[in-house]
C-alpha cells in the first residue's frame, strides 16, 4: 500500500501566495468548537429511562434514516475535526491533498441516510409563500417565541410517541438544525421545512447531497475567519456536519492496518473507543494526521429486508469479508428494487414517484412540438426543391421517425391517463426545426453551386448519420 501524506499548507479561502502551516502535534493541535454535535440524537436514541416507542423507530426507518438508530459514538473529537476542517477544500470537496473526494455516495455509506432523486429545497430569506407560511405557523404553534432552541425540539421528540407528521418534522428540522446541517448559532433552522410539506416523501430527497452543500459552505465560512490575519470573533464555531468528514476519513483512510470492520453504515462501528484510540494511535506514530491509505468506499447491494419489525436494536448490514475494498475511489452500487421494504400507507409507490419525472418529460417534449409546427411544409419544400438531394431524403426520413416515437411516447401517457382520446394530431410532435438548419445549409449551397457550377452540396451538408445517432 502506497502512503498518503497530506501536505496542504494553506486552505482555499487563503491568498495563493500565502502559506500557513498547521501544526499537528498533539500537544499543540488546537480543538474545533462545532455546534453540530452526535450527541443529542445519540441521548434520544439510547436514553436508558425514556427509550423511543415503537411507532417512533417506525416513523425514523419510514423516512430512511434507519442508520442513525445504529450511532455508537456522542462526542466530536476536537483535534482531529480541527484538521479535517482545516484541511478540506471547499472547492474541489476533497481531503488529503485530492486523494480523497467527498462523493454523495460515501455520506450514504457512512451515515445511512436517503439518496433519492428529489432535491431538498429551502425556503428563501424572507419567503412569504402561502404554503411554506402555513407550513411554519403550524410549526411555531408547538412551541413559544419564534426563535425556536433545538433543546427544546428534543424533549419535544420525546413526548411525541405516535410518531406522526409533527414528530417526522420536529425530527428532520432536529438533526439538521444540530447534527447534519449548517447552523452557528444554537436556534433550529425552519427554512428546511419547504420541503417537508408531504412527510411520506421525506425518504424520496437527496439528503446526501444536501449534506454535502451545507459542510461546503460551512468549512468556507470557517476557514476564512479561522485564518485571517484579523479575527473578528472570540471564539469561531463551526457549524457543519463534522462527523461525515470524521466517519469518512476513519473508514476511508486506513492508517497502518483497518482495526475496525466495516460496515454499513460505517457510523455503526465506529464508537467512541474505537475513534479514540485511532488519533492516539496516529498522533504518537506520526505526531500528525493524514498519514496512511485511501481505500475505495464500501459498495453496497442493498438486499430486500423483511417487513419492518418494531424491534429497536436491528444489526446493520456487515460487507463480505471476502470482497475486498478496490484501492481506488469507486461510487456506491445501489438498486432501486431492492429498497426497504416501507409502509405503502406512509411511503409513495415508485410510480407515484416515477410520475413527477413522467410529467416533466411530457412537458418537454410538448415545448419542443411548438418549435415543429411548420415541419410537414418545410419538409414538402424542401423533398420538391431538392428530390434527387440523398441527405435531405435522409434528413426528412430519420426527423419523421423520431416524430413517430414522440407520437407514440405522448400516445402511452394520454392512455394512462384515461383520457380516452386518439387525436393523433394532439400528439404527435412536429420536428421542423431540426431540419431548419439543415435545409437553410442545403440552400446556402445552392447558391454556392450556381456561382461555382458545382453540385457539391454533399459536401457542405450536416451529417445527418451523426445526428441521428
Amino acid at each position: 500500500m502506497k502512503e498518503l501524506v497530506c501536505n496542504r499548507e494553506c486552505t482555499p479561502a487563503e491568498p495563493a501566495n500565502k502559506k500557513r502551516k498547521i501544526s499537528h502535534k498533539m500537544s499543540k493541535m488546537p480543538s474545533l468548537r462545532s455546534r453540530m454535535s452526535p450527541s443529542g440524537i445519540y441521548q434520544f436514541i439510547n436514553n436508558p429511562t425514556n427509550k423511543p416507542s415503537d411507532n417512533q423507530i417506525l416513523a425514523i426507518k419510514q423516512m430512511g434514516f434507519e442508520g442513525l438508530l445504529h450511532l455508537q459514538s456522542d462526542t466530536v473529537p476536537g483535534n482531529l475535526a480541527y484538521w479535517l476542517v482545516s484541511t478540506f477544500d471547499p472547492y474541489k470537496g476533497c481531503l488529503l491533498d485530492d486523494n480523497l473526494p467527498i462523493l454523495e455516495e460515501d455520506i450514504h455509506a457512512c451515515m445511512g441516510i436517503p439518496m433519492g432523486p428529489l432535491v431538498v429545497d429551502e425556503a428563501p430569506i424572507g419567503d412569504k409563500s402561502p404554503q411554506f407560511l402555513s407550513l411554519l405557523e403550524d410549526f411555531k404553534s408547538q412551541y413559544e417565541g419564534d426563535l425556536i432552541d433545538v433543546k427544546v425540539i428534543l424533549r419535544k421528540l420525546s413526548t411525541q410517541i405516535d410518531g406522526g407528521d409533527s414528530f417526522k418534522r420536529n425530527f428532520i428540522v432536529y438533526i439538521f438544525s444540530s447534527f447534519l446541517g449548517g447552523v452557528k448559532g444554537n436556534k433550529a433552522s425552519l427554512r428546511i421545512l419547504k420541503s417537508l410539506s408531504d412527510t411520506s416523501l421525506i425518504s424520496e430527497y437527496n439528503w446526501c447531497n444536501f449534506i454535502k452543500k451545507k459542510l461546503a459552505e460551512q468549512v468556507l465560512s470557517w476557514q476564512k475567519e479561522e485564518f485571517s490575519e484579523e479575527k473578528t470573533v472570540k471564539e469561531n464555531w463551526f457549524g457543519g456536519p463534522i462527523m461525515v468528514l470524521v466517519f469518512i476519513y476513519l473508514d476511508r483512510c486506513v492508517f497502518m492496518v483497518r482495526t475496525v470492520s466495516r460496515q454499513y453504515p460505517t457510523l455503526s462501528t465506529w464508537t467512541k473507543k474505537a475513534i479514540s484510540k485511532r488519533i492516539k494511535d496516529e498522533l504518537k506514530s506520526k505526531s500528525s494526521f493524514g498519514h496512511g491509505s485511501v481505500e475505495g468506499g464500501i459498495v453496497i447491494n442493498h438486499k430486500p429486508l423483511p417487513k419492518i419489525e418494531l424491534v429497536q436494536s436491528s444489526k446493520p448490514t456487515i460487507v463480505s469479508e471476502q470482497h475486498p475494498m478496490p484501492k481506488k475511489v469507486i461510487p456506491l452500487v445501489l438498486e432501486e428494487e431492492d429498497k426497504y421494504d416501507r409502509d405503502r400507507n406512509n411511503v409513495p409507490t415508485s410510480s407515484q414517484v416515477n410520475s413527477v419525472f413522467v410529467d416533466k418529460l411530457v412537458s418537454k417534449a410538448n415545448n419542443l412540438a411548438k418549435a415543429f409546427v411548420e415541419y410537414k411544409s418545410v419538409a414538402s419544400e424542401a423533398l420538391n426543391k431538392l428530390p434527387s438531394s440523398e441527405v435531405v431524403c435522409k434528413m426528412v426520413t430519420a426527423v419523421d421517425g423520431i416524430a413517430y416515437g414522440f407520437n407514440l411516447s405522448q400516445q402511452s401517457k394520454s392512455d394512462e391517463e384515461n383520457e380516452g382520446k386518439d387525436n393523433e394530431e394532439d400528439h404527435v410532435v412536429h420536428t421542423d426545426k431540426v431540419v431548419e438548419n439543415v435545409l437553410r445549409d442545403v440552400q446556402e449551397n445552392e447558391n454556392v453551386d450556381s456561382v461555382k457550377g458545382k453540385d457539391n452540396v454533399e459536401d457542405h451538408v450536416v451529417d445527418t448519420d451523426k445526428v441521428v445517432e
